[in-house]
């Protein structure tokens, strides 16, 4: 009877197509091609048509290239090897075949390898010779980046590397793909960087330019040795180094470059088995006029098993369409069925997610622009409302302490202030065909809505002040509880081209968030100042907290901390608790507690769908507190490089200079707004905690600090405008 069942198992395995049976014996290969300097807007059906279809057919998406240095091809390539950060030192990636001689140094590649690491490096083709060099570099970055962590893991589970190709040109050698196919030893089992796989240039204006036929030979030669293969097409690179020509000329000739590779690419694709093997085509930074552009984004397309007809996501994004560089590594991994077992992966394998019946590539290269269209307008629109409210603030000062008090219209230009945030808000989701147009936009938007205020209120401006920041605090609860569509496109909101924040709220939304929060609450106990007012707080307070820190939403892992410091605090003084040793133990506890339930929630979540909160937490429990005090003293590197260089910490001087000085002059003024308004008082209190915690906590506190203390510098700079205004009727700056 076993026998009988045996052979029709065997008859009907035979009469499956050759494809299925294949698939069961698990992955194939992986075939990664690296084109530096690749833009989404490259790829189009008369230039590259096979890259084209690969899209079509397969994944797409665009990857964010951040490193710890430049977007360049070698800081690039080093941190998709890593899966983590990284940067190389000053001479960069040096790869070598292992008899190659190494000019500078006048012995073969292994032999100076060999003696900077003592490593033999017998049984490897290809060697990083100055390894030393590049974890010195990386020493003093506060990092767990382990360069080579893709290699290595494949290495110790004997799957076999190969990487073929370089970027050389007549000045420099450029091998960068070395560092993303080489383990954590600099070694690659297989391959040919040497000067080969590249040859003088017959038909451009190149020196040296990719020897294709060659590239295709070992492609051929290595296919059955291999499991992974990387391989290097960098005539675009070398396009970029090359003398400038004409425009005509370095467009035709772009042309002609990617047509070659495109060719390549369908010679490679027809080796693939799709129901095995995985296509991977990658760029390690992008091209020089995209940078210009502030468009930065790369394309990465995936074709293979489970990549067919879909979009790329990862969980480290949470957006269609975007993934990050550091997510590479950890996909070549995941189709093995692998892992990064040392834990220095940042990254989180890319997933497919179906793409219904979108234009793929009209979808990527759609948000690429827009993308692009907020990173231009954000220098302009940023700098000027800092200048902005550096002014009005000056002028507003001015107003207040001149004997004359020549600036009667500085009242509007204080409320405007408070407009601009919520402005900003929604001008990502609008689609003009010039940057100009959005900057004019802005500028209306403002005026227009200062003036209903006005108003509206009948130029009551603390009244207006507030019924703004309520509607600026709804408007933000929605758009969080709703994915954060317009803070992922606003000025004001993160840069996902830049890497550094790709979902939630972001530490200039939340600055503002917790600034509206404390002067609603505030205002509302000044009003109904009644026991059930303060339960209604808690419910606010409490609300807001769960939208600052839930991973699935605002997901701000310095916001956990910063928002129930801030809002526990506030609720105590609204409510006449003294604050003493007691309280302040009181309150820690309950943070560490809420802090500790949001991060076991969010651990116990599947990895692509833990915020930055799990990993954090993840990160902890597997490196110790070696690893919490890496991270620690990774946020405070952050925030004192911030300090020095954004603009955010003019603004935040001026602030405190000003209320430093509305405290004593004009003489009693702040006395008497405290007696009207003792509440209000207790709410800029709270404002000022926010802004202490949110600079010492958070890796962008100045930032959150900053637009946290615009909600007590205004209604502060309106009401004492107002107190002047009562004690001078002669010379009024508005109608109180």
């Amino acid at each position: 009877m076993k026998k009988c069942i045996l052979g029709l198992v065997f008859v009907i395995l035979s009469l499956l197509p050759a494809g299925v049976v294949q698939a069961t014996a698990g992955p194939g290969q992986a075939y990664v091609l690296v084109i530096d300097k690749l833009a989404i807007s490259d790829i189009d059906r008369t230039t590259t048509p096979v890259l084209e279809k690969l899209v079509k057919d397969g994944a797409v998406g665009l990857a964010s290239n951040r490193t710890l240095g430049r977007s360049t091809t070698d800081d690039g390539s080093l941190t998709i090897g890593a899966g983590n950060l990284a940067r190389s030192p000053v001479r960069g990636i040096m790869g070598y075949n292992r008899d190659e001689m190494v000019p500078e140094r006048g012995k073969p590649a292994g032999q100076l390898y060999r003696s900077l690491t003592g490593i033999d490096p017998v049984g490897y083709q290809c060697l990083l010779v100055n390894l030393p060099e590049v974890m010195d570099a990386l020493l003093e970055q506060n990092v767990t980046t382990r360069p080579g962590a893709l290699g290595e893991v494949l290495h110790r589970h004997n799957l076999k590397v190969c990487v073929l190709g370089n970027g050389d040109t007549i000045m420099e050698k450029s091998r960068s793909a070395v560092a993303i196919a080489m383990d954590a030893s600099g070694r690659i089992p297989l391959g040919d960087v040497g000067p080969a796989t590249c040859q003088s240039s017959t038909r451009g204006f190149l020196d040296l330019e990719t020897d294709y036929a060659y590239l295709r030979s070992q492609v051929a030669r290595y296919r059955t040795r291999a499991d992974v293969l990387f391989i290097q097409l960098s005539d675009l690179y070398r396009l970029e180094k090359a003398e400038m020509a004409l425009p005509e000329v370095q467009l035709a000739e772009r042309h002609r470059i990617l047509h070659n590779i495109d060719q390549l690419v369908g010679s490679i694709r027809e080796q693939v088995d799709p129901s095995r093997d995985i296509l991977m085509v990658i760029s390690p930074s992008p091209a020089a006029e995209q940078i210009k552009n502030k468009n930065t984004f790369t394309p990465v397309i995936l074709y293979g098993p489970g990549y067919q007809e879909s979009l790329l996501t990862s969980g480290a994004t949470r957006r269609d369409y975007i993934v990050a560089n550091t997510d590479i590594a950890p996909t070549i991994l995941n189709f093995f069925g692998l892992k990064d077992e040392d834990g220095t992966m940042i990254g989180q394998p890319m997933l497919a997610k179906p793409a219904g019946t979108h234009d793929k590539l009209a979808q990527v290269n759609s948000i690429s622009q827009a993308s692009s269209t907020t990173n231009r307008l954000r220098p302009p629109l940023v700098k000027g409302y800092v200048v902005l409210q550096i002014a009005v603030i000056i002028l507003a000062l001015l107003a207040i302490l001149l004997p004359r008090r020549p600036f009667k219209g500085v009242a509007p230009l204080v409320l405007a202030l408070a407009v601009v945030p919520l402005v900003l808000l929604p001008l990502g989701k609008l689609r003009m065909p010039y940057d100009w147009n959005y900057v004019l936009v802005a500028i209306l938007g403002t005026m227009l809505l200062t003036l209903v205020l006005v108003r509206f209120f009948r130029r009551n401006y603390f009244r207006a002040f507030v019924a703004l920041c309520l509607l600026t605090l709804v408007t933000l609860n929605l758009d969080v509880l709703t994915g954060t569509t317009m803070i992922q496109n606003s000025v004001l909101g993160y840069d996902a081209m830049a890497g550094a924040r790709y979902y939630g709220l972001g530490n200039e939304y939340m600055g503002v968030l917790l600034g509206c929060t404390l002067i609603v609450a505030a205002a509302l106990y000044q009003r109904f100042s009644q026991p059930w007012m303060l339960g209604l707080l808690a419910i606010l307070f409490i609300s807001q907290c769960y939208l600052i820190a839930a991973p699935g939403l605002g997901a701000s892992s310095d916001g956990v901390i910063t928002a129930p410091i801030a809002f526990l605090l506030s609720l105590a003084l609204l409510a006449d608790v003294r604050i003493n040793h007691r309280v302040l133990l009181l309150v820690g506890l309950l943070v560490v507690l809420g802090i500790s339930g949001v991060a076991l929630y969010d651990m116990t979540r599947p990895l692509e769908h833990q915020s930055h909160i799990g990993r954090a937490a993840n990160q902890v429990l597997v490196g110790g507190w070696q690893e919490g005090f890496t991270i620690m003293a990774r946020k405070v590197g952050m925030n004192v490089k911030l300090i020095r260089y954004t603009v955010w910490s003019r603004v935040f001087l001026v602030i405190l200079a000003s209320l430093a000085i509305l405290v004593y002059r004009p003489a009693g003024a702040m006395a008497r707004i405290k007696d009207e308004y003792p509440c209000l008082m207790k709410g800029f209190a709270g404002i000022i905690i926010a802004a202490v915690v949110g600079l010492v906590i958070n890796d962008s506190g100045i930032v959150a600090a900053a637009t946290t203390s615009i909600y007590i510098v205004i209604p502060a700079l309106i009401l004492v405008l107002e107190q002047v205004a009562r004690h001078h009727p002669e010379r009024p700056l508005f109608k109180p």
